[in-house]
């Protein structure tokens, strides 16, 4: 049985063009002609179409399917397995926003209505996760973020996780309403509660937690709905700050504390955007001697040193100090590999480079 290219473009919803198109570009090519000139696709033409679609709903060029499909050697098991995993994404988001609409079912039957912040938290987070976080970071914080679990225990986890949060931003933007400094008690127990909670989505894990950190700082619409904005982030990174110093005297001296006092906290809002962009140096194997990683390293010196206050001896103890005492480290975006890799990069700075 054969079809003309009018019949075969109404039964498959595609324009006479396109498949005319496909021809021109040797993707689809007809099997036959008829005597009259009539383009004549049979069966195995047909398979090929429906593979051509299949293809192009994992958004694939035209030029990427047409290697595949004349790739004897399996290209379309790649293909299947990559459609398992964007499948298998879309299916966690779709988990977690069914839990998300449970709480808000619960509320609804509570007759509590529910804000239209309730609803868009989740959604944009989840457009926004896909931004920063790989498939593997994403099952994590799922996980963390009980979607993972049961129906009724997800729906909770999801009811106490956007509580816990709107408790405390309500409870920051009361204290920089009332220009409560960040070296306050208050203003550091409130940072303590605030990285504490992150830590948590993120596992423990500081290199997510830097990305929750770049998320939030970078998109516009989720600080909107989260209430905190740049200005929040940085009176918590700045509460933070004043919390870590007192962490360092064990390792300093009165002078040195003193002198930490008057420029540690100055250098706190280059540090994420920084530490960020060495952690994807490291993920990706970028040699510490390699001329992106020797100028982040050259920044890292600079600001490391600012923050001693020039003193090169002290420099050198925080160093000592931030790779050796994990305390330091915590809720710092800074673990104990990258230390080792920021050293490392360094330690190459004034050796001559082969880039």
């Amino acid at each position: 049985m054969f079809l003309k290219i009018g019949e075969l473009a109404r039964r498959t919803g595609l324009t006479v063009r396109a498949l005319r198109h496909y021809e021109d570009i040797g993707l689809l090519v007809p099997s036959q002609r008829s005597s009259g000139g009539y383009r004549l696709y049979d069966g195995k033409d047909v398979a090929r179409l429906y593979r051509i679609q299949a293809l192009r709903r994992l958004d694939l060029s035209l030029a990427e399917i047409q290697r595949l499909l004349d790739d004897a050697a399996g290209g379309l098991s790649d293909v299947v397995a990559q459609q398992v995993t964007q499948l298998d994404r879309e299916i966690r988001q779709a988990t977690a926003l069914r839990a998300h609409l449970l709480a808000m079912q619960r509320q609804l039957q509570a007759s509590e209505e529910p804000g239209l912040d309730d609803w868009l938290l989740a959604l944009e987070s989840m457009v926004a996760g896909a931004k920063y976080f790989s498939d593997d970071e994403l099952r994590t914080l799922g996980a963390r973020h009980g979607d993972d679990a049961g129906t009724t225990q997800a729906t909770d986890a999801v009811e106490t996780r956007t509580r816990k949060r709107a408790a405390l931003a309500s409870s920051l933007r009361e204290l920089v309403a009332a220009g409560i400094s960040p070296e306050s008690p208050p203003a550091q127990a409130l940072a303590r509660r605030w990285i504490d909670m992150l830590l948590e989505e993120a596992g423990g894990d500081e290199g997510l937690l830097i990305k929750l950190y770049t998320m939030h700082w970078n998109e516009p619409s989720l600080r909107a709905l989260t209430g905190v904005d740049r200005a929040g982030i940085q009176y918590i990174s700045h509460a933070m700050a004043y919390a870590r110093l007192a962490l360092y005297a064990p390792h300093c001296n009165a002078d040195d504390m003193a002198t930490l006092r008057r420029h540690y906290v100055g250098q706190t809002d280059a540090w994420p955007p920084l530490i960020a962009e060495v952690r994807q140096q490291m993920l990706a194997d970028a040699p510490a001697d390699g001329a992106p990683m020797r100028a982040l390293a050259q920044r890292w010196r600079v600001l490391s040193l600012a923050k001693a206050g020039g003193d090169a001896a002290l420099d050198a103890r925080l160093q000592h100090a931030l790779r050796n005492d994990p305390a330091l480290r915590v809720g710092s975006g800074i673990d104990a590999p990258l230390a080792a890799y920021v050293q490392q990069a360094i330690a190459r700075l004034d050796a001559p480079s082969n880039a």
